[in-house]
């Protein structure tokens, strides 16, 4: 709870940085040309995820906390941004982009397997549940927004219904809120 991260443009170009809370200092953590934004903390607390298209298009990288080299995670797809990472760091939800439809997937890190979870066409902003077996996200359905969820290995698919308005970014919570 000491650091923050975040992406800054400080010098023109979207980077990864941590920031002390207490003195606000930052420590830049990615240096390149291309846009690297969207930092997820490992539960660890170790290293970071960070969406980049610094190899052409939107992929996935993993960076140390303290400062490296950062290593790519995901090969498969045009597309693959907006990780959050399960409770006990061995799986990384994320949007995952090709053909024109982004639905969520699921990439194990122990295996370096992808799963696509659900089927829609404009599945987005993945959520772990406290204990990892379920990803809610937001979805479309007609002309609206809706929650949905679906397991960790995709055999169990809700959407829950609201009265009104449309779903953004849903985030569970950890447990005991």
């Amino acid at each position: 709870g000491r650091l923050l991260a975040l992406t800054l443009s400080r010098d023109g170009n979207p980077e990864i940085y941590t920031m002390d809370v207490r003195s606000g200092a930052l420590n830049r953590l990615t240096r390149n040309a291309a846009i690297d934004t969207e930092p997820a903390w490992m539960p660890d607390g170790r290293s970071i995820v960070f969406t980049s298209d610094r190899g052409g298009s939107a992929q996935l990288y993993k960076i140390p906390a303290a400062g490296g080299s950062a290593q790519r995670l995901t090969f498969e797809g045009k597309y693959n941004a907006g990780a959050d990472i399960s409770p006990d760091g061995r799986r990384i939800a994320m949007v995952h982009g090709e053909r024109g439809r982004y639905r969520i997937a699921v990439l194990d890190l122990d295996s370096g397997r992808m799963r696509v979870l659900t089927d829609g066409s404009l599945d987005e902003s993945p959520s772990f549940a406290p204990n990892g077996s379920m990803i809610i996200y937001a979805t479309g359905a007609g002309n609206r927004e809706v929650l949905a969820g679906v397991s960790v290995d995709g055999r169990f698919r809700q959407r829950f219904s609201l009265q009104a308005g449309n779903v953004r970014e849903p985030v569970w919570s950890p447990f005991g809120k």
